[in-house]
């Protein structure tokens, strides 16, 4: 028992500092920046063959970067925050959990606009049925119930809850249209 709770208090501990004087950090580092770099230089060609084309929608694309980039800088903080937190953690995973349910259950209802109150039933749908799993994933002790844990679960489940309640909402308006 001691054992698995140094393990456990081991694995919560925060990252150490990186050195930036350590032989092979800068190595490491740009290692590590080669990937992004490349999406950055396909995207930069994706924008550039758009103006050389004459697509007439490079400008879109510029926004749509700058938009995707604001907003993951964003997301990174917050995660940053929350991360960080040392105490009184569960305010923070339940404000997290219900900013993904809001923004798929808003998703999933805007892809089915003909679904009368479509964005209310999206919302209960994900956040019932994702509550229940995450409730049952910390309750049988599957993951603890810290940011690191639940909130990329959460993340992916409401992810695939909503993909899964815009098509089910979509096919059930088409089909009911049929019947009647």
């Amino acid at each position: 028992m001691e054992h698995a709770s140094a393990v456990l208090l081991e694995q919560l501990a925060p990252p150490p500092q990186p050195n930036l004087g350590e032989p092979g950090f800068w190595r490491d580092f740009l290692v590590g920046m080669l990937k992004p770099l490349a999406a950055a230089g396909v995207v930069a060609l994706a924008v550039a063959l758009s103006f050389t084309q004459r697509l007439g929608i490079g400008r879109e694309m510029l926004y749509a970067i700058a938009r995707s980039f604001a907003q993951f800088s964003i997301v990174g903080f917050v995660l940053q925050f929350i991360f960080s937190q040392k105490k009184n953690t569960a305010p923070w995973i339940l404000l997290a959990y219900l900013f993904m349910v809001t923004v798929a259950g808003y998703t999933a209802g805007e892809r089915t606009k003909q679904v009368p109150r479509g964005k209310y039933i999206a919302f209960v749908s994900i956040l019932v049925g994702t509550m229940i799993t995450v409730g049952l994933l910390v309750a049988l002790r599957i993951i603890p119930f810290t940011p690191r844990y639940i909130i990329p679960a959460a993340g992916m489940m409401v992810g695939n809850a909503m993909t899964v309640t815009g098509v089910a909402m979509k096919k059930f308006r088409s089909r009911s249209r049929r019947t009647w």
